[in-house]
């Protein structure tokens, strides 16, 4: 039941537009609008003093945001537009006379020397505006996102933008998405750090790892306790992560925020690291996240709320360490907890829910982190 959700909402969220519709182009940016962009005078859209959202066309769901960053790109693209005119002509030119096609006497050394270095230069300039152009339109890409508020519908670059908002040096406003940090629970506690991450296509992908240790006596109430602190906390000591962006909600300035996604991983729990298994236990998993926070006006606390939802597919020493009775079940949690000075971060898993009772709201684990 829980994965037909998953698929539905997945679905819904990738074929919904709003306002603004990213097709493919021509260019090492596999998406994007027309490539040639006109603005016209047009007061309509006008925000809060923002630039007006301009239709383009007859297809009223088309819009530009006007920026000069956009507006740049446009100008770009009219240069780059007018040398592959000419590296065109000239390429045919050296073709034709190559083959005697022209009919004209094959060209002399420096001719045909003068028109080669041409051709190179021109192959440089367009490659150089080409790689100026992408860089104009993903900045494009992150502030129309910025001015919306209301983002859905991710294809690869946007959500390459969204996870530069989210996880950038901009987006330190969303610092409290996810378990990172140290975590204390009933005798039990754990740091995770992520260590690499970057994207790959509609995915951003991070390979993470966590230490955990307890104080517990009883080796076997050990295991379980260890077990849960990695489940609730992240998953494994090594987790591979996945995560596809399903929506992007905001106020303005970012005083209120909602970021959903769907996120696959799968863990891995080797007794070599120091976790308390006989055997390698590893699972895998698929489900969703919503994170939803709310800022004072000078951002100097903001509170935010969490919760995550999923399936879990689990090996049989995976199954056996947590203590329950299935190695394929449900798990979700919610999670409390405020940012202050934007360098601190303080939560609280609050409850958990499980297809397996012994997981269902067991204790409250605490967290804190000093953010960078």
């Amino acid at each position: 039941m829980l994965l037909t959700v998953l698929f539905v909402i997945t679905v819904l969220a990738t074929n919904a537009q709003v306002g603004f519709r990213l097709k493919p182009r021509t260019s090492t940016i596999e998406e994007g609008i027309t490539p040639l962009i006109t603005i016209k005078d047009n007061t309509t859209g006008i925000k809060d003093g923002m630039p007006p959202l301009t239709t383009i066309g007859k297809d009223k769901s088309k819009v530009v945001y006007k920026t000069l960053d956009i507006v740049d790109y446009n100008y770009k693209t009219t240069i780059k537009k007018d040398k592959d005119v000419v590296l065109q002509k000239l390429i045919q030119d050296l073709y034709d006379n190559s083959i005697k096609k022209d009919g004209k006497a094959p060209f002399s050394q420096t001719v045909l020397q003068t028109k080669s270095d041409s051709v190179k230069r021109l192959q440089k300039e367009i490659a150089g505006l080409q790689t100026t152009m992408d860089s104009l339109y993903y900045i494009y890409v992150k502030d129309l996102m910025t001015y919306r508020s209301i983002n859905m519908g991710f294809g690869s670059l946007r959500s390459r933008a969204f996870f530069d908002l989210i996880y950038g040096n901009q987006g330190k406003r969303f610092n409290a998405l996810g378990n990172a940090g140290v975590n204390f629970g009933n005798n039990t506690g754990s740091v995770y750090s992520e260590l690499v991450n970057g994207n790959l296509g509609l995915f951003r992908v991070s390979l993470g790892t966590m230490v955990s240790s307890n104080s517990t006596t009883d080796k076997d109430e050990a295991k379980k306790e260890e077990a849960y602190q990695r489940l609730i906390t992240y998953g494994g000591n090594t987790v591979l992560n996945f995560e596809y962006p399903l929506a992007y909600l905001h106020s303005k300035n970012n005083q209120y925020n909602l970021v959903s996604r769907l996120i696959t991983k799968g863990t891995a729990d080797f007794p070599a690291f120091g976790t308390i298994t006989e055997k390698w236990a590893g699972s895998g998993s698929l489900g969703i996240d919503i994170y939803a926070d709310a800022a004072t006006s000078n951002n100097s606390l903001r509170f935010f709320c969490n919760f995550n939802a999923s399936k879990l597919y689990g090996t049989d020493v995976f199954r056996d360490n947590l203590g329950i009775n299935k190695s394929n079940f449900t798990f979700g949690q919610v999670s409390l907890g405020l940012v202050f000075l934007e360098r601190f971060k303080i939560s609280f898993i609050i409850a958990t829910m499980s297809s397996e009772k012994s997981l269902q709201n067991r204790h409250v684990i605490a967290g804190g982190q000093v953010l960078n």
